[in-house]
């Protein structure tokens, strides 16, 4: 199994964020990868009023997607807002050919309680016989999650996020940040593979170091702190 993460840079526009999304869709297709991870809120852009949501262009973006997904053979995992119920929550779409699941991200920082309700369930999938799990940032503080994972014969878990700080807090937080997803891997012997944002929104920076750490802890693949790209690796 071919996987992928992408570290971009997130506008709080819906349109330019889909347009990015699809060209690296299509690159990864042209190079056999299998499923593709993006960063949290990468359709909508993370450091935003959330009030302010249009979800049928979220819909609209979704519908979208999917078709990329039959046309490509290729699943995706997109980071959004998305109501249910009548409530926001800060998700993650696994868009396949044949299915589209939801994950909610169960644990928020203090900005996602502003806009968000908590989401209570871990969600498991398999790609080409590969059984992988999905957390969202904030998660990765809590090893429960990873833990379960495991239990239930996870070998990859992806991990989108946004890591934006103001910025006499970015670097402080960079290592921990870094350091997580490689004690995660290491404690359950799986595949962490964490697509973070890169660059600001307004007066927040994000310092990427998006990172895929095998079972033994080693990071495989790595981005810097300032480029947009992609990392595939052959499971």
């Amino acid at each position: 199994m071919n996987f992928g993460i992408v570290q971009i840079a997130l506008a709080n526009d819906v349109h330019s964020n889909l347009k990015k999304i699809c060209s690296y869709i299509d690159e990864a297709a042209m190079a056999k990868v299998d499923i593709l991870c993006f960063p949290e809120c990468s359709l909508t852009g993370y450091k935003r009023d959330f009030h302010k949501l249009n979800q049928d262009e979220i819909t609209r973006a979704l519908k979208t997607l999917r078709d990329i997904a039959v046309e490509n053979q290729l699943t995706t995992i997109i980071g959004t807002p998305y109501f249910e119920s009548g409530k926001l929550y800060n998700a993650a779409f696994v868009i396949s050919s044949d299915s589209q699941l939801k994950y909610f991200k169960n644990n928020l920082t203090e900005f996602d309680k502003q806009y968000f309700i908590r989401g209570r369930q871990t969600l498991t999938f398999e790609v080409k016989g590969v059984k992988c799990g999905l957390a969202i940032c904030r998660d990765q503080n809590h090893p429960a999650i990873f833990q379960n994972y495991k239990q239930e014969g996870v070998r990859i878990v992806f991990l989108p996020s946004a890591h934006y700080y103001l910025p006499e807090e970015t670097r402080l937080k960079r290592d921990k940040n870094k350091a997580l997803p490689i004690v995660r891997a290491l404690d359950n012997k799986i595949y962490v593979a964490k697509a973070n944002a890169v660059g600001s929104q307004g007066n927040y920076i994000n310092l990427g170091h998006s990172i895929i750490v095998n079972p033994d802890g080693y990071i495989i693949s790595e981005a810097d702190e300032k480029e947009e790209k992609p990392l595939y690796y052959e499971l």
